[in-house]
């Protein structure tokens, strides 16, 4: 008879065997297509306009993305309504397409009754998109983006089933995952979650979101999420909380000279910046109405932190597939982060702004303006972005600062000035967005400009960490007048 030798390499192997064998008991007749790899976007609010919808294609034409995930309908936070998104107006060119049922922010896991009555509403709204896939493009996927946690994974499971009786043969079907899974948590989705073929989870940008290690940890294929969009919120003078604010509503006010922003210093999570806007007055913007003693406080991921996450978030995951990037907004004007710079991280671009100054002297002024010819932003700064102008023999009358958010004045050996001594000005951009165009700023002269002026340079540090800072530029020259034939 053969003695089995218990040595601690053989104790650790059969146990990773056991682990492994547990993992995979999933019903055949329950199984999909494996979950496939490579790097997606996930348009969390769809295509939106003829005109966004055309500017998505184009970007996605270029490549560098392995599938798109379009919203297919929207779960109310009771988990009782659904609300079927429209399908895009020409199908998606190029990449496969990734169906999102998406709940709504705020929905949380419930005991089981809610997601058995949520079944019967989701699965005829899948099985008409499946009718129609090719309204999307080439349809290869629904992802179940809905409150899952340990006490509702057996109702969420006969949700799944009843999704997947609709799937046809070769789709898949996964869930997103928001929490970081305990051991007894893991067992408990990988024995009784079988109708799911793999996870998308949420590891950056969301501060209720999975850790990688947790997530491979279960042993079913999974995507990383990286979620970079700004989050706001706004409470009015007596605390009371309104809806979520999105990047959006973000990149409007940090462009708004009527709301006065702060660093938010109460924010100490790691790889997050936060900001404060308030309001003196009574102000409608990006269709909301703000009131004075509104906070309106926001948390931005850094594009520094999210790219380096990108880049090592993956390395000895075994069950790791891919990453997809979730943006909000329909359109690139809606974003800071947005999805051409993202195609640009995915195929190795350079991932700097392009920020051009202009600068024209006429009869008794300086016109300045500037435009970013890229689609990357810089980072969000009251100090750090700005075009100064020298103006040679000062005689500055006053200065206008047209759609730049502020502008300051120096001396020579750049010292803070009154007016009457500055021979530099410094216009201040909070946030130089991708392709945002900077416009109507003027320095008023007592006077005609100096025939040498008017030199300026630029300082700016772009969102993925970079500085960009040059030497003083001199404008071009007016083209000399053709001289006139003589007869």
């Amino acid at each position: 008879m053969t003695r089995l030798l218990r040595t601690p390499a053989a104790l650790f192997l059969a146990g990773a065997l056991a682990v492994a064998a547990a993992c995979s008991r999933r019903p055949e007749a329950q199984r999909g297509a494996a979950l496939p790899g490579g790097d997606g976007v996930w348009l969390t609010e769809g295509l939106g306009t003829a005109e966004s919808e055309a500017e998505t294609e184009q970007i996605l034409s270029r490549g560098g993305f392995s599938r798109v995930f379009l919203p297919l309908c929207r779960v109310d936070a009771s988990l009782s309504a659904v609300e079927e998104a429209p399908p895009p107006a020409r199908p998606i060119p190029g990449p496969p397409v990734v169906l999102v049922v998406q709940a709504e922010p705020g929905a949380a896991a419930g005991p089981g009754g809610a997601e058995d009555r949520l079944a019967a509403r989701i699965r005829p709204v899948v099985r008409r998109a499946f009718e129609r896939s090719a309204a999307y493009g080439r349809v290869e996927g629904v992802l179940l983006d809905l409150p899952l946690g340990a006490r509702n994974v057996e109702a969420l499971e006969r949700l799944a089933a009843g999704v997947r009786s609709e799937l046809p043969r070769g789709a898949y079907l996964a869930a997103t995952l928001r929490f970081s899974p305990s051991e007894k948590e893991r067992e408990t989705l990988a024995s009784k979650l079988g109708s799911v073929d793999g996870f998308a989870a949420v590891v950056f940008g969301d501060a209720r979101g999975a850790d990688t290690v947790s997530a491979d940890a279960l042993g079913r294929p999974w995507w990383a999420v990286y979620v970079p969009g700004a989050r706001g919120e706004r409470r009015d003078a007596v605390g009371e909380e309104s809806a979520a604010l999105t990047e959006k509503v973000f990149r409007a006010l940090s462009d708004d000279p009527r709301f006065v922003m702060e660093n938010d210093l109460s924010v100490r999570e790691e790889g997050v910046s936060g900001f404060v806007f308030r309001t003196g007055a009574a102000v409608q913007a990006v269709g909301l109405r703000f009131a004075p003693g509104d906070r309106i406080s926001f948390r931005q991921p850094l594009v520094s932190e999210l790219l380096y996450r990108m880049g090592s978030d993956l390395a000895g995951r075994r069950f790791v597939r891919g990453r997809v990037v979730a943006l909000d907004g329909t359109a690139e004007s809606d974003r800071v982060f947005a999805l051409g710079a993202l195609s640009d991280v995915i195929l190795g671009r350079p991932l700097a702004p392009e920020w051009h100054a202009a600068v024209a002297p006429d009869a008794s002024a300086i016109r300045v303006s500037a435009e970013n010819r890229a689609s990357h932003a810089s980072i969000v700064s009251r100090t750090a972005n700005w075009i100064e102008v020298d103006v040679p023999g000062g005689r500055i009358r006053d200065v206008q600062p047209g759609e730049f958010d502020r502008f300051e004045m120096f001396d020579p050996q750049g010292r803070a000035v009154t007016p009457g001594r500055a021979t530099r000005v410094r216009f201040y951009e909070t946030l130089v967005a991708p392709f945002e165009k900077t416009a109507g700023a003027a320095i008023l002269l007592k006077g005609r400009p100096e025939r040498d002026c008017c030199r300026f340079r630029l300082h700016l540090l772009s969102a993925g960490g970079a500085e960009l800072a040059g030497d003083w530029i001199s404008p071009e020259a007016p083209p000399t007048p053709a001289a006139a034939k003589r007869r």
